[in-house]
């Protein structure tokens, strides 16, 4: 699968967004995979004086059709075997850090969704009520028994004890 071309090539692809492409292609040619310091991947991407490949493309321009050589610095990482199964073009990437982990399980366990709606009826009071429903996501977590809420290190309310009063052992 290749992106665009867009860039100098294609300054009016819908990609691009303040003269750059909002998805970072091309991308810099690499020698080996490697991992950035937000823990995303680096692909491998090889030039052509390593082993890397270019092609030629047929792309509208401007209203007209250009051909277009693109190398490795456009391909988009891709799992085939999930193209088939899905019918679908998927874009694969690998997130390995805490903090990518964290920031896409913080949107599935964000709290309770939660709707406001109007009922018809003579009385104000319960002219308005607040409702609380339970997603799809919410409810499987609840439903195979996970924990909804943690707190580690598990925090103890303590009474307050007078001096000389009862004592307090710790194991």
């Amino acid at each position: 699968m290749i992106h665009g071309p867009c860039g100098n090539l294609n300054p009016k692809c819908p990609c691009m967004k303040d003269g750059k492409c909002k998805y970072k292609y091309p991308r810099p040619l690499l020698n080996e995979t490697r991992t950035n310091t937000n823990g995303y991947p680096l692909y491998r991407r090889r030039s052509t004086t390593n082993g890397g490949f270019t092609t030629k493309i047929n792309m509208k321009i401007y209203n007209k059709y250009e051909s277009i050589v693109v190398n490795n610095t456009w391909v988009v990482p891709y799992c085939p075997i999930l193209s088939k199964i899905m019918k679908a073009h998927l874009n694969v990437e690998l997130c390995s850090s805490v903090s990518a982990v964290k920031y896409i399980l913080k949107y599935i366990h964000k709290g309770s969704n939660q709707a406001m709606f109007a009922i018809q009826n003579e009385d104000e009071i319960e002219n308005y009520q607040n409702g609380r429903y339970v997603s799809s996501n919410e409810a499987i977590w609840r439903i195979l028994g996970f924990q909804i809420h943690d707190r580690y290190p598990t925090v103890i309310h303590l009474s307050v004890h007078l001096e000389n009063g009862q004592r307090i052992l710790y194991q």
